[in-house]
């Protein structure tokens, strides 16, 4: 039997940009449902996947609907936890105050333990 506890705490890690695949999309409603399911959820942006929160996104040549809008709404889902690796963010020329929602820089050593403090870490 399977305790109510095993998947309390999920971390959605998205590690790749968006609107070249549907990976973005995926996450997005992998989150809300975790959101919905009242787990704490915690979300870390990571390599490309930076690139989801980036203010002033042009999806005209895609043929994805865009979703990244949605991002500044999970404080309204209960998604409070959003982290973003601070190499990452840097390596790509981007801030924070770029981005479209509040996020809470992490170095390396924070990803780790992020991660390591998890009881389900999902990756996209």
């Amino acid at each position: 039997m399977i305790s109510n506890d095993s998947a309390k705490s999920v971390l959605y890690v998205i590690s790749s940009g968006p609107y070249s695949n549907a990976r973005g999309q995926e996450a997005l409603d992998a989150i809300l449902i975790g959101a919905s399911f009242d787990l704490d959820v915690s979300v870390l942006f990571i390599h490309d996947g930076v690139f989801q929160l980036k203010r002033g996104q042009n999806v005209r040549l895609s043929r994805l609907k865009q979703f990244t809008k949605t991002y500044k709404a999970f404080e309204d889902f209960g998604v409070e936890k959003v982290y973003i690796h601070d190499l990452s963010l840097n390596s790509r020329g981007l801030t924070d105050a770029e981005l479209i929602c509040a996020v809470t820089v992490l170095d390396q050593q924070g990803v780790r333990k992020l991660i390591a403090d998890q009881t389900k870490v999902f990756t996209f």
